[in-house]
């Protein structure tokens, strides 16, 4: 998860995986975090309400200590009670991107090569009012560049959060998706020339009840609406589409005996099919870049 400081990516992660976790699972997988994660989470979370039940909204601000360099959230992935994978989900600070040298940006190269799965967290408000110290495109791109042309498989996540207010009417979506185009040319460009990339611009609304309303001496700000309830939208979307991507992933890269013995075990089918419904059990209205077919999820 890259993006600058302040632009939501701890939040995002508590509220996708309260999202995700407290849906009824008919697939058979089981998205489970490690203990100390797991609390984490949840006391973010229950930070983020108190905050939200508050009759005006004050900013967030930091939710978790720690998160000054890279944080390393554990999960797991279980399918029909036996765990297929672990997952590592890397929370980035934002001056560790701002940095050319040190333990910590050597740390940040290292996962970012390493990474299937890159969350771009964009804050939407800032980015539309031109605030680019909130997200640097040219910065993301020449930290991505070096992972993207390794011939791996990648799926990049645009996740913007912040965006309550445009994403009121049609009109407003097209303008925050034209803006986001407009800033991203660069990378977006190169996406499109490779086949082992596949990008999804994912708007979300964190929170539901705070709107960005103006710029006041360079402070960008907020209202609670007290008409509206704390309710998130799309917020599971993004840890769907990383799961279904990192399933499918894993399963193409099985070990030959591996292969065999679900063979012989009808394994692979059981598992394949309940990936294909779990694969359609996502929301199919977001912009795709790159290569569409990375994301698709089908009976090889």
């Amino acid at each position: 998860m890259i993006g600058p400081d302040g632009v939501g990516k701890t939040t995002l992660l508590a509220t996708m995986y309260h999202e995700l976790s407290k849906i009824d699972n008919h697939f058979g997988f089981e998205f489970i975090a490690n203990k100390d994660t797991q609390l984490d989470l949840q006391e973010a979370y229950q930070k983020l309400n108190s905050i939200i039940a508050q009759p005006t909204f004050t900013p967030t601000g930091s939710l978790l200590k720690g998160t000054s360099g890279l944080v390393e959230r554990q999960f797991e992935i279980r399918f029909m009670c036996r765990k297929e994978l672990d997952l590592e989900f890397c929370d980035i600070a934002g001056g560790v991107l701002r940095a050319k040298t040190g333990q910590d940006f050597e740390e940040f190269q290292e996962k970012l090569a390493q990474a299937i799965v890159i969350i771009n967290v964009i804050d939407g408000s800032a980015f539309v009012k031109g605030a680019e110290n909130k997200n640097d495109p040219q910065q993301i791109y020449d930290h991505l560049l070096p992972t993207l042309s390794n011939g791996q498989n990648h799926l990049i996540l645009f996740v913007i959060t912040k965006c309550e207010a445009w994403l009121k009417t049609e009109h407003l979506k097209k303008k925050l998706e034209h803006v986001f185009e407009t800033k991203y040319a660069m990378l977006l460009k190169y996406l499109n020339t490779l086949d082992n990339v596949a990008g999804i611009l994912i708007p979300v609304k964190t929170l539901g009840c705070v709107e960005f309303t103006h710029v006041d001496h360079h402070r960008m700000i907020f209202v609670r609406k007290p008409n509206l309830q704390f309710k998130p939208e799309h917020i599971d979307q993004p840890l769907r589409y990383a799961l279904a991507f990192a399933l499918q992933e894993h399963n193409h890269n099985r070990g030959k005996w591996s292969k065999l013995m679900r063979w012989l075990w009808s394994t692979d089918l059981t598992f394949q099919q309940s990936l294909i419904d779990f694969a359609e059990d996502r929301a199919q209205v977001f912009k795709i870049y790159g290569n569409p077919s990375l994301i698709e999820v089908k009976t090889p």
